[in-house]
């Protein structure tokens, strides 16, 4: 089990402003899909936050966690209320990055930048840190983006777990084979309240 060390600042976050956001590695990723991919998520983000949005839970993965975060920090330079809270699963997360071939630029790049840094304990030679953050992200918000497919996964499984909880939802499919568009609006999605 993991020690969930909590930064003060994370009591104060308003729950009903917090999106959790979630999604597939990159060797999931549909290379030549990519850009459409990212307007398609870039879209759902800036629809949230103008809905009233303001706090981010970022996984701190490789792929979508990166795209996002990337994404979050360039709007908040503008918009100085957009929060980015990282949670990394494990204590030697740096290890994970290197034993997949992740890019630990990005890894280093998004634990500089984000506003909050939650480190939950463990090692990630036990697949339950994973879970355990994802659910923590889950439990601190109220609407969840995932960007994966219907494969079994772990952003899928986070997907399921907010669905059970009863946040708003949306999944947009990373690689949509038979409705294709680059106008990030009608990149396909499930949404529930999202």
């Amino acid at each position: 089990m993991s020690n969930i060390k909590i930064h003060p600042q994370l009591k104060y976050i308003p729950k009903a402003q917090t999106l959790c956001i979630t999604g597939h590695r990159p060797e999931k990723l549909p290379e030549e899909k990519y850009d459409f991919l990212k307007k398609a998520i870039y879209c759902q983000i800036n629809y949230k936050i103008a809905q009233g949005y303001q706090y981010f839970l970022d996984g701190l993965a490789d792929g979508i966690d990166y795209i996002v975060a990337d994404y979050l920090f360039q709007l908040r330079e503008k918009n100085p209320k957009i929060q980015v809270i990282g949670v990394q699963p494990c204590d030697n997360y740096e290890n994970f990055f290197k034993s997949r071939g992740y890019n630990l630029e990005h890894l280093n790049y998004m634990k500089q930048s984000v506003d909050i840094l939650i480190k939950l304990s463990g090692s990630y030679d036990d697949k339950e840190v994973f879970f355990i953050r994802n659910k923590f992200m889950v439990d601190h918000a109220s609407a969840v983006l995932a960007v994966c497919s219907r494969i079994r996964s772990g952003a899928m499984q986070t997907l399921h777990y907010a669905q059970q909880q009863g946040l708003a939802w949306c999944r947009l499919e990373p690689a949509p084979s038979l409705l294709y568009t680059p106008e990030p609006e009608l990149w396909p999605a499930e949404k529930i309240n999202f």
